[in-house]
């Protein structure tokens, strides 16, 4: 198993797609961010001033398996298990929209719109294309295990709890077994694909 603390993870390998278990938002309200420098949110983080959308910060947030995730300002997405330190804001203080899809709300100036994430179907899968998106992950972790086809990979996956994707190479026979659902640049490649 490899860990890399802090790695950038571009989500750009242009020849790779990951196979990722599906993960439900629900909005919960407006909350006060980034009082006297600190803030609400502290897990994983995104600022994406052309493409946020609550896909792309739900997915974000879900490779750690966060509980919540805030988007703010219209392009900036944070992640935490936890939420709500700085207050609640006034609903009328989130109204921005999403630099990715104009007609989601992506928060405001200092006020996070929170979702909380559910995982319920731990046994279904979707084929993802990864944007060129630049995230940033505290921790990078994945297990390299043989197998003989994609479907192969893809039932070794769902038989670990950590599993969240899985990334194949036909050519080596192997598999990734990825407990974040975007693979970083350098876990793929012509070779790695699903």
């Amino acid at each position: 198993m490899a860990d890399t603390p802090c790695l950038p993870v571009f989500l750009c390998a242009l020849l790779a797609c990951v196979a990722g278990r599906f993960v439900h938002f629900s909005y919960v309200g407006c909350y006060v961010d980034y009082i006297d420098g600190t803030r609400d949110m502290k897990g994983n983080n995104l600022n994406s001033p052309d493409e946020m959308s609550l896909e792309i910060c739900s997915a974000i947030c879900s490779l750690d398996s966060f509980l919540y995730f805030g988007v703010q300002f219209s392009s900036q997405c944070f992640c935490d298990s936890s939420f709500g330190s700085q207050g609640k804001g006034e609903e009328s203080e989130c109204n921005r929209p999403c630099s990715g899809n104009s007609s989601q709300i992506c928060g405001g100036g200092g006020r996070n719109a929170v979702y909380a994430l559910s995982y319920p179907d731990w046994n279904s899968y979707t084929v993802v294309k990864p944007s060129n998106l630049t995230v940033t992950f505290k921790r990078t972790r994945y297990n390299l295990v043989a197998a003989q086809s994609d479907a192969d990979c893809l039932l070794q996956c769902s038989a670990r709890a950590d599993c969240q994707a899985a990334v194949f190479s036909k050519r080596l026979l192997a598999c990734r077994l990825l407990d974040f659902v975007y693979p970083p640049a350098s876990l793929t490649g012509p070779d790695w694909t699903l």
